[in-house]
């Protein structure tokens, strides 16, 4: 039979930060007498605790929201808005397929990021969609008469070809 004596300082572990622990076994015959008791000692297992040093460090320099305008093969056309003005761009599709902006008037926040390494600096581009796909939903409107014969008058005036 053995018995786990634990000598640890507050909250299990010496001052040192690892525990102290021993086994002490006790011979069946129960002579417990003149004999010193062998001992055997041990280290727990700890996990690694990773530097801060490898860690990477990013900053966000520019953050801007925007909208999937539409998907045309390998391009993707979004329009970015910032400071109340609005921009349209071609940009790689997988991009935003990769980070699950795919629906035309999907909103996403385009995050300009530097990163901080070992060798160096990265700047780079971070994607996040604001609305999911699952988010959207078709919804019809159902119009009483009156307006209906308006949206008729708007979509007639409107539709008259310029020659």
């Amino acid at each position: 039979m053995s018995t786990a004596i634990e000598t640890n300082s507050f909250l299990r572990a010496s001052e040192e930060g690892q525990a102290n622990s021993r086994f002490q076994f006790h011979p069946p015959s129960g002579d417990f007498g003149g004999e010193t008791e062998p001992e055997i000692r041990y280290a727990p297992v700890n996990r690694r605790v990773t530097n801060s040093e490898n860690k990477q460090k990013s900053r966000v320099l520019r953050r801007m929201s925007g909208f999937l305008m539409e998907i045309r093969g390998k391009n993707a056309l979004v329009t970015i808005v910032e400071k109340g003005e609005s921009f349209q761009y071609d940009m790689p599709a997988d991009r935003f397929r990769k980070c699950g902006i795919e629906v035309v008037n999907q909103p996403f926040q385009m995050d300009e990021i530097e990163v901080e390494t070992t060798d160096g600096l990265i700047v780079g581009y971070r994607f996040r969609p604001l609305a999911e796909v699952s988010d959207a939903y078709p919804e019809t409107l159902n119009f009483d008469e009156e307006r209906k014969r308006k949206r008729d008058l708007i979509l007639k005036k409107f539709a008259k070809a310029k020659t």
